[in-house]
Order: structure tokens, then C-alpha cells, then sequence
């Protein structure tokens, strides 16, 4: 885990449905030995408000001072489960038990943590829509012993990147074209580099070839070579999220293609490239993408 770590203290309790009605059970038998004048209805009513007290002593205790580190999730698309995974510790030499983590809407399922130990736990959300995901009101709960009381301590907020839903029947656009810094600057040199899928077959060096039988091509401008394939705005149809859909699903193409590709989209240009990162820097552009509203009707 390389995430914040946080140490938990003094969670808030609260009683649960069943701790309500226990304590109601408590106060009627009490009202029935005073009624009565029996010893042993007050014996039974002290006996089960001291259990009651108890439980809430032990909740407050399971949850106080464990340890907690949550990694960044992993970006998803839209429509797919966010994963949020962190590890809970104990460092006082306590074993701890049935601790969750919690949304309010979505609950993980419990674990128990080893005296000076370290557990995982691990809460899927589901994803409906692109954009920066917050996840504010992210918590650890406990209802150990007894499910009386409930502690719960909120933490710190979780960002996410959700990318568009790859979508769209459009194949990927035959035309490829030069990039303009290309344009000026096609016979800078810059060395060779291992052929992948989709290179052109006039870029491979078939000197080096011929001598080591290794297939390698001639790199220009920094190390890409080839014709860039544009990956634009507007050459799509449709509304906002249909175009962002689209080009999601290019770049994904493209990327398995292993071509050299670039992303044009409405006031943001990002120059051609290949490879994880050129593939994250545009699913992510896409995922924020904010666009006028009469722009994508157009």
C-alpha cells in the first residue's frame, strides 16, 4: 500500500436496532421488578444493561487505534466495478474483529485483523457515468460483540477516474496524417527501434536487417516513426457522451494496433504517440472532457 495511513481514534457509537430494543428490554423488566418488588427481575435487568454497557466498551475498543491505508483505485470505464482496496493494521497487540469498510450505500464483507497483524479489505462500487469519482463518505464500521453497537469512523476521501464506455460501430479512420511537428522536421534522425505491429514497411531499416536478421525500424522526431493516425473530434456524430464513446473506443483500436496515434478533441490536442501512457493520457482527457452543450449536438 502506498497511500495515506491513517490511524483510527475514539470512533462515535451508536446502538443498533437490536441494542435498541435490548435496552427497552431492560427497562421494562425494570419497570417490573419495581412493580413487583423482585429481587431477581433486578438481578436479570442489572445483569443485562451490564452486558449491554459492555458491548459497548468492547466496540469502541475493536475499532480504536487500527491502522489504515488505502491505495489510489485503479480507473475504470463506465458501467464497471471500482475497486477499492486497503489494508487495515494493529499495532497495540490487540486482535480486532468483524471490521468493514462502508459507504452507507455498499458494505465490504468483515475481517478480523491478527494481534499486531494486517488484513485486506477490499469494497466494489459500481460506476454509472465518466468524470472524477469522490468517494466521500467512505468509513470503517464494526458491530462486534454482540451487534448492540455500531462504531463508525468516517475517512479521508477516495478520488477515482472513471473513463468513458468505449462505444460507437465506426471502424478506425483509414486516413493517417503527419503530425505537424512532423511536417517539419521528417529527416531528424534520431536512431532505430524494435518493428511493432502497424510500423510501415518502408520505415524498417532493411540494412540492419539483412546483417542481424532483427527487425527493427528507422525512429524520426523523438523516437516515433510512421504516419500518426488522428483520433478527432470531429470526425464523429452524435451527442456529447456518443462522440466520447467513439473515441474511447479508437483509442482502445489503436492501442492494440500499436499504431501511433493523437487525440484532437474540442479545445485540447494531444501530439501523436504510442504505447500505456499516450493510451491513459487520452482515456483520461476523454473522461474529463467537459464540452458546450451546442457544440455536442452539432
Amino acid at each position: 500500500m502506498i497511500g495515506r495511513y491513517v490511524r483510527v481514534r475514539s470512533p462515535p457509537l451508536l446502538p443498533t436496532t437490536a441494542g435498541t430494543y435490548w435496552l427497552l428490554a431492560v427497562l421494562a423488566l425494570l419497570a417490573t421488578a419495581i412493580n413487583y418488588a423482585n429481587n431477581l427481575i433486578f438481578a436479570l435487568a442489572f445483569m443485562l444493561l451490564a452486558v449491554w454497557l459492555q458491548a459497548a466498551a468492547s466496540c469502541r475498543r475493536n475499532l480504536a487505534t487500527v491502522g489504515w491505508q488505502v491505495d489510489l483505485p485503479r480507473p475504470v470505464f463506465a458501467g464497471e466495478s471500482l475497486s477499492i482496496v486497503g489494508a487495515l493494521t494493529d499495532r497495540r497487540g490487540h486482535r480486532r474483529y468483524g471490521i468493514a469498510l462502508s459507504t452507507g450505500k455498499a458494505n465490504s464483507l468483515p475481517v478480523g485483523v491478527a494481534a499486531d497483524g494486517e488484513a485486506t479489505l477490499s469494497l466494489a462500487l459500481r460506476t454509472d457515468r465518466r468524470g472524477a469519482l469522490t468517494i466521500a463518505d467512505l468509513a470503517l464500521v464494526s458491530c462486534h460483540p454482540l451487534g448492540l453497537w455500531r462504531a463508525r469512523r468516517a475517512l479521508p476521501a477516495v478520488e477515482a477516474l472513471v473513463y468513458p464506455a468505449p462505444g460507437g460501430a465506426s471502424p478506425l479512420p483509414a486516413r493517417a496524417m503527419r503530425s505537424a511537428h512532423r511536417q517539419t522536421a521528417a529527416d531528424d534522425f534520431q536512431g532505430v527501434r524494435a518493428h511493432v505491429p502497424g510500423d510501415p514497411l518502408r520505415r524498417i531499416n532493411w540494412r540492419v536487417f539483412a546483417r542481424s536478421g532483427e527487425a527493427v525500424v528507422n525512429a524520426f522526431d523523438g523516437g516515433h516513426g510512421g504516419d500518426a493516425l488522428w483520433l478527432e473530434w470531429e470526425t464523429c456524430r452524435g451527442d456529447t457522451e456518443t462522440r466520447l464513446a467513439q473515441l474511447t473506443r479508437w483509442v482502445l483500436e489503436a492501442e492494440r494496433s500499436g499504431r501511433e496515434y493523437g487525440l484532437r478533441l474540442f479545445g485540447k490536442v494531444l501530439p501523436p504517440a504510442r504505447g500505456h501512457l499516450q493510451r491513459e493520457k487520452c482515456l483520461a482527457s476523454l473522461a474529463l472532457c467537459e464540452v458546450d452543450p451546442q457544440v455536442g449536438r452539432r
